[in-house]
């Protein structure tokens, strides 16, 4: 009876669970903005991705610090301003809540690191694997045949049973994976049978073809306007 009850307690200690963990609500100083980031298990812990894709809100704050004459600033002197874009890179289809769009890898991996100095914390462009724990595939979509060729704000479709929104469709979303950057998750432009992580692209030239600058700017691109980024967020960064 002993034997069976030292067994038994080396079962339980070794299924002791990470404790749960609550979303992070991280404010932008010197804005009205704030960024939700929700908490997702793995098999050790967990991670921290933002609730919904970033916003143009957020994005206009970064592009307007790397456009002003003192942008050099700790964290992220290697970044230049942008060569402009060629059309709105918005596309009309809206501003404010809607969720940033155009942006290269560059763009991003930038945006990332003036983030992660401005908030102390260390945000990333999330890996597939982060990407794919996040997609639980129970939300709502914004596809080719309900979004009128059109991105909707962010946060406008069910969430999924994580709290995130719009992990399929409205965007697709960079990722880093073994083989490089990708495209992932659909965005409204793609049917809806076809969203999630069998939705995944490579940057291609095709992505820039009516941008008429030489060489074609490396930060937007003229021919993919389904193209955003979600965050993630380092456990030990949450600084609780």
């Amino acid at each position: 009876m002993k034997q069976c009850y030292v067994i038994a307690l080396l079962l339980t200690v070794g299924c002791t669970s990470p404790i749960e963990q609550k979303p992070i609500n991280q404010a932008i100083e010197g804005t009205d903005i704030t960024i939700e980031m929700m908490p997702v298990r793995t098999v050790d812990g967990y991670f921290w991705i933002s609730q919904t894709e970033v916003t143009w809100d957020l994005y206009d704050i970064f592009l307007q610090f790397i456009n002003s004459p003192d942008n050099l600033h700790a964290g992220v002197d290697a970044v230049t301003g942008p060569t402009p874009a060629y059309a709105s890179v918005d596309r009309g289809f809206g501003r404010t809540g809607y969720p940033a769009i155009s942006m290269s890898y560059q763009a991003a991996e930038a945006f990332c690191s003036w983030l992660s100095t401005r908030t102390e914390r260390t945000y990333k462009i999330p890996t597939i694997e982060q990407w794919e724990l996040a997609d639980v595939a129970d939300g709502g979509a914004w596809h080719r045949w309900n979004s009128e060729k059109t991105t909707h704000p962010v946060a406008t479709e069910e969430p999924n049973s994580l709290g995130i929104y719009d992990m399929r469709g409205n965007v697709g979303e960079w990722v880093n994976t073994n083989n490089g950057p990708r495209v992932i998750g659909g965005s409204f432009r793609t049917p809806a049978e076809e969203l999630g992580s069998n939705s995944i692209l490579e940057a291609e030239k095709s992505w820039n073809v009516t941008d008429p600058q030489l060489p074609r700017s490396p930060w937007w691109f003229a021919d993919a306007d389904y193209v955003g980024l979600r965050l993630v967020m380092k456990d030990e960064d949450k600084n609780e």
